[in-house]
């Protein structure tokens, strides 16, 4: 809009900014003020008037809250009247051709462009699609009206996925806070335990010193009593040889036998420090031991344990029943209809169509994953080195799949999964006593087994297929 041109100004006020033509039936919006045609507003609309918005800011407006401006159609009308001349008695150039000066009533579909009625008979457009204005802007406000309803399809369906981004970020959000009050917890009670323990050792360790003081405080009260009577003895002999020759002798036969007396006594060198003393000190020395001992293993066994190892797991021959037919990098295997020619060694499963993973463990965190897609019968978890392998169906920690149903193994639960996984991410949390099975391509938990005991055996990767199953081993 030109400035300090009042006529361009009012033609521009006077246009529906949907039909680019003057005002026809002006309604407005109450809620934003906004105006526009009435066929253009209920052309755009159509039946979604639920979902109104305004067509100029987007904000949202209520169909029955539309007025007629008749004002601003009596303005209309008299911007129509002087809408071929300015205020100057000049035409105004932006509503009529600038080369003939006729107003632009034709539209040609081939440029796309507003034109008159001497542009039509000219040579430039001469062969091209012309028809009037009117039925032009009828055509396109179909096509912007369509055009709108598929871009109002695209934001619905882009606030759809900002609201489910924002739920999602909230429960993750959650789930972090949650995990973050339990390490606090853990910690704290950690810290709560070790400071008991110190507490119970050094108070057993003052014990053991207020015996040693007892013990100390009695021998030498002794050996002074002892010492006194010696050092009095030898004071008096002492005194004895210098006296004169007379007092010497007086009373010898009785200082003499009090002497022998006391060179007959024999003395013990007292034990100190009784053995059961020295074996509680000795005690308190063997449990500095196991704390630095047990010390150092749980040092070792969080640090081994604070960022998952990826398992690099390969099936064991060895353990592998007859039917099982295993690749060359001992990655997948194939359950085949005629068993293999092999030795019915103590390993290897005689009933079960299973195989154990060769890597056990024996601390710290590990995960491995398994392609399970397209595959109706199949068993991936946990086993234990000293699991049946002869006979009977072996005890294990897994998660498996019948036909349609999932069933954990080691509760006997039926598991109901709401979608069908097509890789499983095996966890094991050695320390913690706990197999958790995942979706590994949506992050999402299927099942965790918890309180899970070893009893001091390894546990190795375990899998299992019927009916001519397959599992391949995700790299």
């Amino acid at each position: 809009m030109a400035a300090g041109d009042p006529v361009n100004e009012l033609c521009e006020e006077a246009t529906c900014s949907i039909c680019l033509e003057y005002f026809s039936d002006p309604m407005t919006v109450a809620e934003c003020g906004h105006n526009f045609c009435r066929s253009c507003l209920t052309q755009c609309w159509g039946k979604a008037a639920a979902e109104a918005s305004c067509p100029q800011c987007r904000g949202k407006a209520q169909t029955g809250n539309l007025r007629p401006n008749r004002q601003l159609a009596n303005v209309v009308e008299i911007v129509k009247r002087i809408s071929l001349q300015g205020g100057n008695g000049e035409k105004v150039k932006e509503r009529v051709c600038k080369k003939h000066q006729e107003r632009l009533k034709l539209f040609c579909q081939n440029d796309e462009i507003l034109i008159c009625v001497v542009c039509d008979r000219s040579k430039e457009h001469k062969d091209h699609e012309v028809i009037p204005a009117e039925e032009a802007s009828g055509e396109y406000k179909d096509k912007f009206c369509s055009c709108l309803k598929t871009l109002k399809k695209k934001r619905k369906k882009i606030l759809a996925s900002k609201a489910d981004i924002e739920k999602g970020s909230q429960e993750l959000l959650e789930q972090t806070q949650t995990e973050k009050g339990e390490i606090v917890t853990e910690c704290r009670q950690l810290c709560q335990f070790l400071e008991e323990q110190e507490r119970l050792l050094l108070a057993k360790v003052e014990e053991v010193e207020k015996e040693i003081a007892r013990e100390r405080d009695e021998h030498l009260a002794r050996l002074s009593v002892e010492l006194s009577s010696l050092e009095s003895l030898i004071q008096e002999m002492e005194e004895k040889i210098h006296q004169p020759v007379t007092e010497l002798l007086q009373d010898v036969g009785s200082t003499l036998q009090r002497c022998e007396e006391k060179e007959k006594e024999k003395f013990e060198d007292p034990v100190a420090f009784p053995p059961a003393l020295k074996w509680k000190i000795w005690d308190i020395w063997d449990l500095n031991v196991l704390l630095k001992g047990a010390t150092k293993q749980f040092k070792d066994a969080l640090v081994l344990g604070l960022q998952p190892h990826k398992a690099n797991v390969t099936l064991d021959p060895d353990t592998a029943h007859p039917k099982l037919m295993l690749s060359e990098d001992r990655k997948s295997m194939t359950l085949e209809e005629k068993a293999q020619a092999l030795p019915n060694n103590p390993e290897r499963f005689d009933n079960h169509h299973a195989v154990l993973g060769r890597e056990g463990f024996t601390g710290g965190r590990h995960f491995w994953e398994v392609i399970v897609e397209n595959e109706d019968d199949w068993d991936v978890g946990v086993a234990k080195r000293s699991v049946k392998r002869k006979g009977r169906i072996p005890f294990t920690w897994s998660i498996g799949k019948a036909g349609k149903f999932y069933y954990i193994l080691g509760d006997n639960w039926p598991v109901h999964l709401c979608s069908e996984p097509r890789r499983i991410r095996v966890s094991l949390n050695y320390a913690g006593g706990q197999v958790s099975f995942f979706d590994a391509d949506k992050a999402t938990l299927l099942f965790m087994l918890s309180d899970v005991s070893f009893s001091g055996d390894t546990p190795h990767p375990y899998f299992a297929v019927h009916d001519k199953g397959y599992l391949r081993l995700s790299p």
